[in-house]
């Protein structure tokens, strides 16, 4: 049953970030951060593994509303 919730939790994360990502109409931006999340994947598949910790009360399905519409 905790693994649907963290399941659930992942794809709202993951559903958040691409509709943020999509909303951003320029292109050199956009590929700015493709080059940081490639770096940022390489630099955390050669750090050892962290533990982390989250707040049950944090819902990462319901996204903020930090995040402005489109960005040019």
């Amino acid at each position: 049953m905790d693994d649907d919730v963290g399941f659930d939790r992942q794809r709202g994360e993951e559903l958040w970030l691409i509709k943020a990502f999509l909303s951003i109409t320029d292109s050199g931006k956009r590929e700015k951060i493709l080059e940081l999340a490639e770096q940022l994947a390489d630099e955390a598949s050669s750090d050892p593994p962290i533990l982390t910790f989250t707040s049950a009360e944090a819902s990462v399905a319901e996204p903020s509303s930090d995040v402005p519409g489109r960005t040019e």
